[in-house]
């Protein structure tokens, strides 16, 4: 296994700030994260169906595994340097139902957690980012310009 594919609901704000701190972890593979809305999907994963708003996290390998839920964030731990052992600790057995029912109550309760921690979607971010004008410069707007070894 060389790549994981992490689809998420971009629309959601717990969903977005659990990618955002994934990607700032040391991995020991690439993951690349995409919206489960995206259209892009369809051609990636050719035969996958994303729901417009899904319930749970995805992940695809890029040998062709596919897992859900719980399964699905044992993988992302297990492709993060400090927390493999965690993962193969809730992969076992009598700790994944556990962990199961821990993703079931997250999961079921993230738009609450969200708006609770005020935290929005990375696709909202997006769209207020486009819907901002961008600044203007009336000439007095340059920065210093700043050059190694001086």
């Amino acid at each position: 296994m060389q790549k994981l594919y992490v689809l998420y609901d971009a629309a959601c704000g717990f969903c977005s700030a659990c990618r955002r701190w994934i990607e700032r972890q040391p991995t020991f593979l690439p993951l690349e994260f995409l919206p489960a809305q995206s259209p892009e999907l369809a051609t990636r994963f050719p035969g996958f169906e994303a729901k417009a708003a899904p319930e749970e996290l995805v992940v695809i390998s890029d040998e062709g595994g596919v897992y859900f839920g719980a399964r699905a964030w044992v993988m992302c731990l297990w492709a993060l340097e400090e927390y493999r052992e965690w993962s193969l600790r809730l992969a076992q057995p009598a700790l994944l139902p556990l962990a199961r029912a821990a993703i079931v109550v997250l999961s079921g309760s993230r738009g609450w957690i969200s708006g609770w921690l005020g935290l929005v979607g990375d696709a909202h971010l997006a769209s207020s980012l486009q819907d901002e004008a961008a600044p203007r410069c009336d000439g007095g707007c340059s920065a210093p310009v700043h050059r190694a070894g001086r």
